[in-house]
């Protein structure tokens, strides 16, 4: 009888962590804390709340921008080209080693290097959690074609943003519309969809010389 109660109080104290990652609330608050640290440039707060792999691809982009040469990038994966194009073209040299040398996430956010408006409207519904991820629809993304989820997972006992969950969608359409955009590309001249996709984004022709990296 003993043994028995043993063993269930033990396989209680083994599920309660699980319960409490199932908690939608939980997530939400993260959500909520992430957020305000956005809004409030605290680089640091945001860094905390940021899944490791979403580290990481930051660190790699950062890294492609700064050194990968034209016929290597324009080998990858639309997005990610995207990506690299886009550091490029709003950020210095000098802007991109400063960011590669100290926390990719602080430094962007410290920086405010977007728009803290558009941040403060975002609104997440009611997240669903399956196991250590956990995603819900965002509303008032600015600009986006596509339904976007915002997606969190869970690390050491908190819930952190996951970029590469979030973008997954726009991978998939880019990947999708691979053959359209090659069309374009042999239309308007070699690898010419990406630059004009950076000039939609911001407004602004990208530099000729924006497929190689900075001096």
């Amino acid at each position: 009888m003993r043994l028995r109660f043993a063993i269930a109080a033990v396989l209680m104290l083994l599920a309660a962590p699980a319960q409490a990652q199932a908690d939608p609330a939980a997530v939400q608050q993260s959500f909520s804390a992430y957020k305000q640290a956005l809004i409030d440039g605290n680089g640091a707060a945001a860094s905390a709340l940021t899944a490791s792999d979403t580290h990481a691809y930051l660190e790699q982009t950062l890294d492609r921008a700064l050194t990968m040469p034209a016929t290597d990038l324009q080998a990858l994966p639309l997005l990610d080209q995207i990506s690299v194009l886009m550091l490029r073209h709003n950020m210095k040299a000098d802007e991109l080693r400063a960011m590669k040398d100290s926390d990719p996430v602080a430094y962007a956010v410290d920086q405010r290097a977007f728009d803290m408006n558009e941040v403060e409207k975002l609104e997440a519904a009611e997240f669903t959690v399956t196991g250590a991820h956990a995603q819900a629809p965002i509303s008032n993304l600015k600009g986006s074609p596509i339904p976007v989820n915002v997606h969190f997972k869970e690390e050491a006992g908190t819930w952190r943003f996951d970029l590469l969950s979030s973008i997954a969608p726009y991978r998939a359409f880019f990947d999708n519309q691979a053959g359209f955009l090659a069309k374009l590309n042999s239309g308007g001249g070699n690898n010419a969809v990406v630059p004009l996709i950076i000039h939609l984004i911001t407004g602004r022709a990208p530099d000729a010389n924006i497929w190689n990296p900075p001096g």
